[in-house]
């Protein structure tokens, strides 16, 4: 999914009013549909931009007809216009490659967004719009990846499920945005993997008494070789005892979040990567 409706309409913040000598009718059905935007007035928006288009070429007003299909869904639409306005170039070019990611967000392809909008901002680094996009693409990816239960709860389920959460918080905080919603969830992934990793006993009171009944036995052999003087007696008991504690860790102890997705998973209805 989309991050939020700002993933649509932040691109537009970032751009300069315009023009202000340009008074033509063109332009001023194209400042009306940019405010209608912002303002989540769809209807008046696609009218707006649709009559614009209708009386020049101006790639912003295919990608603002671009943008109101991609808020409501309509993906095959969207495109559509933003490949239109990407043939013109220039800065409605730009504006139309970040749409074209979010259609790839939207059918649930946020990690080819993310390959796309790296090379963006690979050319552009200083570039706050780029680095915003490339973060909530990030952030995305980080959801898309992860499996979900019928009352759409994320859990890790897999090894790469958690490398890619942590490289998507990592990667957002990097690319400081100032988006505190997205640093927030960058933070928020980052604790969730570091809770995943840490090592637990499942089921704990079984593995503890085995680990603590195994190590009794192991000494009490070691012991008793000793007193009989008998070495094959200890090493015999050494060896067992650390077979079987050894056999104790590689059968009991998990990680959390190993633990946590055998949990989950009667209620997981959609699995991840």
């Amino acid at each position: 999914m989309l991050r939020a409706w700002q993933d649509v309409i932040v691109k537009w913040r970032f751009l300069p009013d315009g023009r202000p000598m340009d008074r033509s009718q063109a332009r001023l059905h194209t400042r009306r549909g940019r405010s209608a935007l912002l303002a989540g007035r769809l209807d008046e928006a696609l009218a707006e931009f649709e009559a614009a288009s209708s009386l020049s070429v101006d790639p912003l007003d295919r990608v603002g007809i671009g943008d109101v299909y991609l808020a409501r869904g309509g993906w095959k639409a969207a495109e559509e216009h933003y490949r239109a306005a990407l043939r013109t170039g220039g800065l409605g070019a730009l504006l139309a490659q970040l749409g074209l990611a979010q259609v790839q967000i939207g059918r649930g392809n946020a990690a080819g967004a993310v390959a796309d909008l790296e090379l963006l901002v690979a050319d552009r680094p200083d570039d706050p719009m780029l680095r915003f996009y490339l973060a909530s693409a990030w952030y995305s990816a980080a959801e898309q990846c992860r499996s979900r239960t019928a009352e759409d709860v994320l859990v890790i389920t897999s090894e790469e499920q958690l490398r890619l959460c942590e490289d998507a918080g990592r990667r957002i905080l990097a690319l400081r945005t100032g988006d505190e919603e997205l640093e927030r969830g960058a933070s928020q992934l980052l604790a969730e993997v570091a809770a995943g990793r840490r090592w637990t006993w499942s089921p704990e009171g079984i593995a503890v008494s085995l680990a603590v009944l195994t190590v009794a036995l192991g000494l009490m052999t070691v012991v008793a070789g000793g007193l009989l003087h008998n070495l094959m007696l200890v090493f015999v008991g050494a060896l067992a005892g650390s077979a079987l504690l050894y056999g104790i860790v590689h059968r009991f102890r998990r990680q959390n979040w190993r633990r946590h997705a055998d949990e989950m998973a009667p209620e997981i209805v959609k699995p991840g990567i």
